[in-house]
Parts: structure tokens; sequence; C-alpha cells
């Protein structure tokens, strides 16, 4: 798929380098909530029509190995009970390997008798991919009602080549036995959000619906306790609501502590604590929302993305980042794009890229297109810094490959491990991947209890740059030590310009060129755990 001309750059939460010391810190450069410069222009196009067949409803997620992979709905029009309609869509599948700048040529994923339509896509702590859609039935439409025959769950065991027969989440909202309705019959339901995973491996997918007596739009939550292979009718809780209240699309994200928290169009927000067992009155938040979708960040943010009325134009996709502990009321909306046209938009899906960079994938009936946005940590915090120098790519040292063939050792104190998080162990720090969970973890830093991480060469090696990530999002404080020896390290590297990233990217500082066998980061202060993401050297 095509690259788009990169006509903004991106501010990073950033970290200031003064004298020798690392120094994370917010630089004033961008108002709150500033987002985009240009959110009228994409930056990348991930599907694109064929003939008079289009994307809409895309959903992104960032799988264990490295993939970023786009689902979506295709069909002729937005819905198929529009004159002219395909009754038959399907949903297709295509993915990224270099950080969704390009795309691979879509595959059908799901092409049933009926309209598939919908899909979301997520992937499990043992590697699971889940996806899910519902379908509908059109046979005699319009003369006849069509029927909604429910949600559907399909798994994946080998990265998404082959699928599991589909299982019926089963709903008392849904049985196609009620009056017309518009297009339906009354009593039925659908999906709008992915399915989440609790700590304890249960699944939960929100629905919407309505009851077959009544045409009041209806909210649940069913859960899964074998891996989404069986949602049982006795598993649903539905969303409470006050008297004449609707409810429709429902997304939930899992946070710290049992809490889950749902957000439901068309402006609402629950909660549960107790795993999503009982549910807290729907409660009205001042902004409307179209198809919201959430995405959990490290430190109990939560990062929200909706079709909205915000800006004034036909619900453009927009961003809100909460806090830990912090209301939702309390957040400020980001634009990050807006059709060129008054046009139906919308339907968001944001997956990390690495560290705290983001694509935001979205559909545009202007340009008949599934297109992305790419923000990052700092567009939300309203912080931004000067893009970073960066040395020549040749010059850069191959530390992955040089600790393989044991041309390069490590010894640390970074030694903490994560569950659920496998890939956050010591040598993280070295593994060529500058994300948050890819990283060498240990207790908080202080000055009276510094944590350090030091590279040792078989050969003594010249070093005119310090490429580092400390913690993504969060301040943390380092200096860098440079020796011959091992034993004798002297005063912190005469660090002289440059921009330290926090933001999931390299930053690069040149220093007096040198010649050393080792190199110590020592990390004085940190938000919390502390956290090298990477060390990178070049010549």
């Amino acid at each position: 798929m095509t690259r788009l001309p990169r006509n903004r750059r991106k501010g990073l939460l950033g970290a200031l380098i003064a004298g020798s010391a690392l120094v994370v810190s917010g630089l004033a450069g961008a108002p709150a909530g500033a987002g985009p410069d240009d959110p009228t222009q994409p930056d990348v196009l991930i599907a694109t029509p064929e003939g008079d067949q289009k994307p809409f409803f895309p959903e992104i997620v960032h799988l264990d190995d490295g993939r970023l992979v786009t689902v979506y709905y295709w069909n002729n029009e937005h819905s198929a009970g529009i004159p002219g309609g395909d009754h038959d869509g399907q949903v297709r599948w295509t993915e990224s390997t270099d950080g969704g700048t390009t795309w691979s040529e879509a595959r059908v994923v799901i092409d049933t008798s009926y309209d598939d339509r919908d899909a979301q896509i997520t992937q499990l702590r043992d590697g699971t991919i889940v996806i899910t859609w519902f379908q509908t039935d059109w046979t005699g439409y319009p003369d006849a009602a069509a029927t909604i025959r429910g949600t559907y769950v399909v798994r994946s065991e080998d990265g998404g080549q082959t699928w599991s027969e589909p299982a019926l989440v089963e709903s008392s909202m849904s049985c196609g036995c009620g009056v017309r309705s518009g297009a339906y019959h009354l009593g039925w339901a659908a999906e709008s959000g992915e399915v989440v995973e609790l700590d304890d491996g249960d699944l939960l997918i929100p629905l919407y619906g309505t009851r077959p007596d009544a045409t009041l739009g209806r909210a649940s939550v069913v859960r899964s306790t074998d891996g989404g292979r069986t949602w049982p009718l006795e598993n649903e809780v539905m969303l409470p609501a006050e008297p004449g209240v609707a409810l429709s699309e429902t997304e939930l994200a899992v946070l710290p502590g049992g809490h889950v928290t749902a957000v439901i169009r068309p402006g609402f927000v629950s909660d549960s604590y107790d795993g999503g067992r009982t549910w807290s009155v729907a409660s009205k938040v001042p902004w409307s929302m179209q198809a919201p979708d959430l995405m959990t960040l490290p430190g109990g943010r939560v990062l929200l993305t909706y079709g909205g009325r915000d800006y004034g134009s036909n619900e453009p996709v927009v961003g809100r980042l909460r806090r830990q502990n912090q209301a939702w009321t309390d957040t400020d909306p980001v634009l990050l794009y807006m059709s060129q046209q008054n046009v139906d938009q919308g339907d968001p899906s944001t997956a990390v890229v690495r560290g705290g960079r983001f694509l935001t994938v979205s559909y545009d009936t202007n340009l008949h297109a599934v297109v992305g946005t790419f923000s990052s940590l700092g567009d939300y915090l309203g912080i931004q810094t000067p893009e970073p120098e960066a040395p020549a790519p040749d010059a850069v040292l191959d530390l992955p490959a040089m600790v393989a063939a044991g041309e390069a050792t490590y010894t640390t104190d970074l030694t903490s491990s994560h569950r659920n998080h496998p890939t956050a162990q010591p040598g993280g720090a070295v593994d060529g991947v500058a994300e948050y969970w890819y990283s060498s973890l240990g207790p908080v830093a202080t000055a009276e209890a510094p944590r350090q991480f030091t590279l040792s060469f078989a050969a003594p090696q010249r070093i005119s740059w310090i490429g580092l990530n400390l913690k993504p999002g969060y301040a943390e404080t380092a200096s860098v030590y440079l020796s011959s020896d091992g034993v004798t390290w002297g005063d912190p590297v005469d660090v002289r310009t440059g921009h330290v990233s926090v933001a999931g990217e390299i930053a690069w500082a040149e220093i007096d060129r040198s010649t050393a066998r080792h190199v110590k980061i020592v990390i004085t202060a940190s938000d919390g755990a502390s956290m090298l993401a990477e060390l990178n050297l070049a010549r």
C-alpha cells in the first residue's frame, strides 16, 4: 500500500542532556492536546478500493512477533442495508512488518454466506489470536426485515494462518424474534469492541443490541472461561443504565487491581471492580463518541480514540489520554484525523508501534480508504522536543549480534521480570528493540541506590555517539561512563549535543571520540521502576 509523504513532525516526550547527566523532562513547545500539525492528511493508506468494493471499520493490533495487523470490513457500502449495498460483505487482513510504513496485499480471513461485518482482533497472552465479528442475514430485504444472527469468535494458534470453527457468543438479546424496527427484527446482539483478557485468564467481550420486546439499546459483557472456545448465556452481564438511556457500541479496557472500564456510544462510561461481574450505572460524559476504542498503556494510562464531534465535523478521529486514577471528564481532546470532506468517517483503532509511538487507523469515504495516523505520547501530554541528530547508519554497532557471538557481554542489576512480559529481561537493553517491555527492568533508582547496566567488549571500540532509550513515557536521570579496564571509570562522559527520546525511539548524542572496552549507564533517579529500554553505540 502507498506511503504518503511525511508532512509533519511529531513531538516526542524528551530527555534533556545537560552536561553529563541525561535528565528526562517535559519540554515546552506545544500546548496541551496539540496533536498532529495537519490532521487533514493521513500518514499512510492501509487499504484502498478495488472497483466498487471499499474498506470500512478497521481494527489494528500489534502482535508479539512484531507484525502490525489490520482487519477490516470489505463491501461496496458502509452498510449492506443501503440501497445497492452488497449483502455478502467479508473480513480482510493486511499486515505490516516495518512499523506501519508499508502494508501487505490483503487476504480474506472471514467470508461466510452471510454479511460478515465489524471484525475485532486481539492477541492473548499465550499467543492465540482471536477475531470476533457479527453476521447479518439480508434474505428478502428490504421487503422483509434483516436478521442479525449474532457475534462469532474464531481462534488461531499459528499466527493467523488457520482458524478454528466459529463459536457463537450467546446473549439474552439475540433471537431475531421481535417485530421489525428499521432494517432489523428486534432481538439482536452485535459487537464493536475487541475481546480483553483478565489477569486470571478469563476473557470478556462487550455486546450491544436490543431486547426482542423493546427498541431501547442495551449493552452487555459476556465471559469465556476456556480461552474463547465457548461464550455461555449464563456468563452474560447487562450493563445498568438509567431509565430511558440507550446504550450502543461498547469497548473495554483492563486496568490494575481487577478494574475493568467500559466506554459506550453515544457518550457513557461504566466501571467494574470485580473483573466484570458487576458494573456501575452508565454515567454520561460531556462529549459524543462513535465506535470508541481503548488501549491500555504502562502505568495505568488508557488511550481512548473515537469518532467524535468535538471539532464540529462529521465524527473526525479524536484521542484522549487518561492517567491512572484520573476521571475521563478531566481529559483533553486531541484531533488526530479529519477528512477533507464532511463525509462518513471514523471507527478508529490504535496500536503501539513502539514505545510511546502509536498508529491510529480509521476509514474515510472521501478517499474510500482505511487511513493511518501516527502520534506519540507527547502529542497527548503537550510535550515536544527537537528532532535528534542521527549518526550514519553504517556506523552503528550491531550490539545484538556482538552479544550473540560473545564479542560483547553485559552485567546489570536491572534483573526484574514481569510475568506477562517475558521480553522484559536483563538483555533487553541490547536486544535491538526500543520498546517498553523489551527492556532491562529494575527497582526504583535513587542517588543512594542507583541502578546500572555495563556493556563490555572483547576488543576496544571507537565510540563517537551514544544512543539511548530510557523509560518510555516516564522520568529518569542517567549518566554515561566509559572505561578501558572496567575498573577505572572517572567522570561521566561529556555529552555535547542532542536530545534523548523516551517515547520509543533511539535518540543520539555525540561525544568526544573515545576508545573504550566498557560502557556503563548509571540510572540515579526513576519514576517508579527503573528501566533501560535500549542502548546503542556508533563509531
